[in-house]
């Protein structure tokens, strides 16, 4: 009889210990979602989301030469000597790739990396680590853009035509040329299922500079190379078009110097507009997000900054909270960098915090992918994980 009752009682202790804990961790969950003071408690100290250059690791550069650096995938990339170096999230080196190029345009989508001579005619493609392609395109290269599955356009110019597409799938093999005659082509972006580039393009030829956004089809140039335009937007007078970006279900979504705009079934949505000053950052670069920051004055020489993240499928809005000015803003498919001058916050498009990184001297360049961060300094990169 008295083991069966030893056995109750320690039965009744362990599930009133399992509902404890329970009852602990939504509260603890609870009061992380709610409160920002326990929120950043448990970042710092349980998560370990703050880290400084002193605890993590660096790759030391040459400064005798002509450091160019890139990071995509699983890899920071390092070009110099017409030599592409591959280093993992330890600072190791894991490879190396001699290219034909000095001066280089990256661009990088997933597991590919697409590198343009700037101001030449060289393009090349890399997967994950390996050489795929290069081409010689005509003109002079002014942009390069790739997609998840390789497809790679690259905006040229020439004496004769003012902007040219080239564009090629992941072999390499070219699929058609599109000439803009008078406009200039400021961003492109090819969609997720290959079929499409759009262009952002301004129209300089009369008194007032006009916005486009144009979409160009590889279906169409198969029949007739010269009519690849299946769609144009014309944005209103005064509207200057800065970046372009295909996201999920073949939405573009747009970026003026006054506003961000989501273009969708031939139909165009505006997410936010600049009518006040207090609005300083705007980025599009989300696999299905936007962003925007609005900076408001607390003080004496004091300000907070919101950064604002929006889903552009669902419209739904997340924010951030920073008690800064915030210096720039970058987005990379589901990550963003909130660079405030010597600490950079990287959120995740909930707007939850994935790490927070310190500096005793100012930051000014970084690169990342989703997985890692490239902290560049003359002498150094700092790797920070994401």
């Amino acid at each position: 009889m008295r083991k069966i009752n030893t056995f109750n009682k320690k039965k009744i202790i362990i599930t009133l210990l399992i509902v404890l804990i329970i009852i602990l961790f939504i509260l603890v969950i609870s009061l992380y979602i709610s409160q920002k003071s326990v929120r950043n408690w448990i970042d710092i100290y349980i998560l370990r989301k703050n880290v400084s250059e002193h605890d993590i690791q660096t790759i030391n550069l040459n400064t005798d030469k002509n450091n160019q650096i890139h990071v995509f995938n699983n890899y920071i990339t390092l070009l110099n000597d017409k030599k592409i170096t591959f280093y993992n999230s330890y600072g190791e080196m894991v490879t190396s790739i001699d290219i034909n190029i000095n001066s280089a345009l990256f661009d990088s989508s997933g597991k590919y990396l697409a590198i343009a001579e700037n101001k030449g005619n060289e393009i090349c493609l890399v997967l994950d680590k390996n050489y795929l392609w290069s081409e010689k395109i005509e003109g002079e290269i002014l942009q390069i853009h790739v997609n998840r599955n390789g497809y790679v356009a690259a905006i040229t110019t020439d004496a004769t035509h003012k902007s040219i597409v080239t564009f090629f799938n992941s072999l390499g093999k070219k699929l058609f040329t599109s000439y803009f005659g008078s406009t200039r082509i400021v961003d492109a972006s090819i969609s997720n299922d290959n079929q499409y580039i759009a262009i952002g393009e301004l129209d300089t030829t009369g008194t007032i500079i006009k916005s486009n956004v144009k979409i160009l089809s590889a279906e169409n140039a198969k029949n007739d190379s010269e009519n690849t335009i299946i769609y144009t937007y014309e944005a209103d007078e005064g509207n200057l078009i800065t970046n372009v970006k295909y996201q999920s279900k073949n939405q573009i979504a747009c970026i003026y110097d006054n506003g961000i705009g989501v273009i969708k079934d031939q139909a165009n949505r505006e997410i936010i507009k600049i009518d006040n000053n207090n609005v300083t950052y705007l980025a599009n670069d989300f696999n299905n997000h936007i962003s925007y920051v609005k900076e408001e004055s607390t003080g004496f020489f004091k300000s907070q900054s919101d950064i604002y993240i929006v889903n552009t499928i669902d419209f739904q809005e997340k924010n951030y909270v920073v008690e800064n000015s915030v210096k720039d803003v970058l987005a990379n498919d589901n990550i963003i960098a909130v660079n405030v001058g010597t600490e950079i916050y990287f959120l995740d498009t909930s707007g939850w915090l994935i790490k927070k990184y310190s500096s005793n001297q100012e930051i000014t360049n970084v690169k990342f992918s989703e997985s890692l961060a490239a902290i560049i300094y003359r002498d150094r990169i700092v790797i920070v994980d994401l």
